[in-house]
């Protein structure tokens, strides 16, 4: 399949789910990263109440990941599965705790 069929099944998908439920996604980076549309493709057809939803998700699904590629033989140079992936590294390390609200700026009135 061309990249660009790719690119635009990603962007219906994209579309769907923003109006369906609310999901915004990185289009480009669901074609480049196969973990991050794995993802993608999991919460799309998490949601059974939208058919649409289901019928992208199955489509991006079978166009990124054919049937002959779905089981590769492992090798032994293949990153275990039950490792972290890339995702654990862009997590945030140390959330940013609230901190007090400024002071007022003008303590009394305008001149």
């Amino acid at each position: 399949m061309l990249e660009s069929e790719k690119l635009a099944i990603a962007a219906h998908l994209h579309v769907v789910m923003r109006r369906k439920i609310g999901r915004v996604t990185d289009v480009e980076w669901m074609i480049r990263s196969p973990e991050y549309a794995r993802e993608i493709i999991r919460v799309a057809l998490s949601d059974p109440q939208h058919v649409e939803l289901l019928d992208w998700a199955n489509r991006l699904q079978d166009a990124l990941f054919p049937a002959s590629l779905a089981k590769p033989e492992r090798r032994a140079d293949a990153p275990d599965s039950r490792l972290p992936g890339d995702f654990a590294d862009s997590r945030l390390k140390n959330p940013l705790s609230p901190k007090a609200p400024p002071p007022p700026r003008y303590v009394g009135s305008l001149r």
